[in-house]
């Protein structure tokens, strides 16, 4: 009797085993992936990026993205262009140019406000201690970062002839390069992220920061009326967006639960991002303090006015083709 019972039992056993054990690699395999273009280090796309992926707040809100870090700008916004991902992070009034220019592509979200530094190199540029001492001089910038374009906006309203400006164009480990080369002709440069507060830390007497984040605040508030300069945002292309809604709302949950979590949690956010950087914490928390990386995951349709203002001061330096229109902006992301 006990041996007719047992398999019996074990069978039961083993059939339950096999129906419980597909169940739950089915929920597994149910998470849907998203690849996502964003500039890999040192940009400060990666600081939020690595935080997201050491904690999984993607999984966390149903998707499982996986990251593209380009090693350029340029390859961000041209990949993105062709299709190689459907969801990308980065510059917005990069993203406004494309649109203008035919890429069926919408703003969903911004990501990150302006913070970007002009440094000094106070031994080559004696006598510059304002924005328009640099008229005439060679500064050296990369042309294709977001940042740059931006910067550009500042140095106007502080009486800059752009124009007048003598740029050697690098990507931005070129440009740390060119202002510590001993034979470096560049009298300041165009950086961002911890950048410039490595330059500064390392060697406070032979580099300055000509514009800091308050200042540019201030300029943005009384030229736009409006609270923010948003930097970075997320795209999408148009089609995507329209068959993938509940998908871009996981995505932005995922990101904003991030951003929150790194505020509450900085000195474990910190240590993810040294990790990944490969800079000290003390630099990257100087970073924060003097407000050059700052982060908020708020829906491109609520920030519309004063994105709209940055697009019309893009246009007009000939940064964006032509103004967007509303339907430029994704709408119903909560």
């Amino acid at each position: 009797m006990i041996f007719r019972t047992f398999p019996k039992t074990l069978i039961a056993l083993f059939c339950l085993g096999l129906f419980n054990a597909p169940q739950g690699a089915y929920s597994q395999t149910q998470v849907p992936k998203l690849k996502i273009g964003t500039l890999g280090a040192p940009s400060t796309s990666v600081w939020m990026v690595s935080a997201l992926v050491a904690k999984r707040f993607d999984l966390k809100n149903g998707i499982d993205i996986q990251w593209v870090e380009q090693p350029t700008t340029a390859a961000v916004y041209n990949d993105f262009a062709a299709g190689s991902y459907q969801v990308a992070t980065g510059g917005v009034i990069s993203y406004a140019n494309q649109y203008a220019r035919g890429v069926k592509s919408k703003l969903f979200a911004t990501y990150q406000i302006f913070g970007t530094s002009v440094i000094v190199h106070t031994e080559r540029g004696h006598g510059i201690n304002a924005p328009k001492d640099l008229n005439g001089k060679e500064i050296a910038a990369p042309l294709a970062s977001e940042n740059t374009k931006a910067m550009e906006i500042y140095l106007k309203w502080e009486g800059v002839d752009v124009k007048s400006l003598k740029i050697k164009n690098f990507e931005q480990p070129g440009v740390v390069a060119e202002l510590k080369s001993p034979t470096g002709s560049a009298v300041a440069g165009i950086v961002f992220s911890q950048v410039p507060t490595r330059l500064v830390l390392d060697e406070p007497k032979k580099f300055k920061d000509l514009i800091s984040a308050d200042d540019l605040d201030v300029m943005w508030k009384q030229k736009t009326g409006t609270e923010h300069h948003w930097l970075l945002g997320w795209a999408v292309h148009e089609e995507f967006a329209r068959d993938n809604r509940e998908l871009l709302q996981r995505t932005h949950n995922a990101m904003k639960e991030t951003i929150d979590w790194v505020s509450k949690n900085q000195e474990e956010a910190l240590e993810i991002v040294a990790k990944k950087t490969k800079e000290s914490v003390p630099v990257l928390r100087e970073t924060i303090k003097a407000k050059r990386v700052r982060f908020q995951q708020l829906t491109a349709e609520s920030q519309e006015k004063a994105l709209m203002a940055l697009f019309k001061l893009g246009v007009e330096s000939g940064m964006i083709a032509k103004l967007p229109d509303e339907n430029f902006f994704y709408r119903g992301l909560k």
